[in-house]
């Protein structure tokens, strides 16, 4: 069904985007530009104080309460342990790397006390559906350690006050709690979610349900280079798609965490190091697809932010984004204004009367 995306960016308060097919709206998204959430943000923080009691940290990363990160969260590349200790933890990470890539997600899931699920959950917006995927692989991660004589450290030992770390945002603040972190990162593309620092080779969404479909994707990903320290799940946009278009997004977002890093090593702690996409790069990201014939904006700041980012993100495709230029607001023109307004109506009129 063919559809077009209007995107009202004139307002410096506010921006409102809608995917409209000729009678019905498919998508409604505002964002209000004084509330802007700081969900999978990358900070450059610092640990406070480690909670024993809780195998936890709280760190400083810039903002008025202090972030919560769970020892499980801490990569073992931030523990504070002797040389020969830090070896031998590299070692063994090593074989826990080629036994998951030796080891299907049922082993796997066995493995970790879970009920069977499929191959894996896919990343949406840059860490939904992560945190059963890496909880299993912890759990699956902690019997390989224990199955090879390591000794298991608690946060106390390993982790110390003052210590600089690199943090995502996993849950935004809730109440009087503070931010949920992780320090393991996730950036999101238009068709995979790269895990710069999770190596585990290639995943697939489960929401890509067609055999055939799965079976030619992981062939993609067993002809593509991903780094060995990487991992990635391809999105359900990614259904359907090329080499050329699974490896230009992998290489984007390895571009975008070399930048991260780059940033962060000038940086000092607290800083926000990365900020997770405004509403309209996320929309191109991942709202548009390949039914959307144009992409109408408003506003000439959102106009060449959504131009540059479609250069970045699909280049080919540049030629879809168009200016409005006309005098009449777009969304009366259009009459999406009247469509929302439907939307509070006390009464729905039927086909039938």
């Amino acid at each position: 069904m063919e559809k077009n995306l209007y995107i009202d960016a004139s307002h410096p308060d506010e921006t409102r985007i809608v995917l409209k097919s000729k009678t019905t709206i498919e998508e409604y998204e505002y964002e209000d530009k004084n509330r802007l959430n700081f969900k999978n943000n990358i900070y450059l923080g610092t640990i406070s104080r480690v909670e024993p009691s809780l195998q936890a940290a709280f760190v400083n990363f810039g903002r008025v309460r202090q972030g919560f990160l769970a020892f499980n969260d801490i990569q073992s590349d931030y523990y504070q342990i002797p040389t020969e200790d830090k070896e031998r933890l590299q070692e063994v990470e090593e074989k826990i790397r080629e036994d998951l890539k030796n080891t299907n997600t049922e082993e796997i899931n066995n493995n970790g006390n879970e009920n069977n699920k499929p191959e894996t959950s896919e990343v949406e917006s840059s860490a939904n559906g992560k945190e059963e995927e890496k909880n299993t692989k912890k759990n699956y991660r902690e019997k390989l350690k224990s199955s090879y004589g390591l000794k298991k450290y608690r946060i106390q030992e390993v982790i110390k006050p003052g210590q600089v770390i690199l943090v995502q945002v996993l849950k935004d603040e809730r109440g009087l709690k503070g931010a949920a972190l992780t320090t393991f990162i996730s950036i999101a593309g238009k068709y995979i979610v790269l895990m710069p620092n999770t190596p585990k080779g290639g995943g697939i969404s489960r929401k890509i349900f067609n055999f055939g479909e799965r079976k030619k994707i992981r062939s993609i990903l067993n002809e593509i280079n991903i780094p060995k320290e990487m991992g990635l799940i391809v999105r359900t946009a990614g259904s359907n798609k090329t080499k050329n278009d699974i490896e230009y997004d992998l290489s984007s977002l390895i571009d975008s965490w070399n930048k991260i890093k780059e940033t962060a090593m000038n940086s000092i702690a607290p800083s926000l190091i990365h900020q997770e996409s405004d509403i309209i790069k996320r929309t191109l990201r991942d709202i548009y697809d390949d039914d959307t014939k144009n992409i109408i904006v408003q506003g000439n700041e959102g106009y060449q932010k959504a131009k540059n980012f479609m250069k970045i993100l699909m280049p080919k495709n540049v030629k879809k984004i168009k200016k409005y230029r006309d005098k009449e607001p777009l969304f009366i023109k259009e009459k999406i204004e009247e469509k929302l307004n439907e939307i509070y109506d006390t009464q729905v009129k039927l086909n039938s009367g």
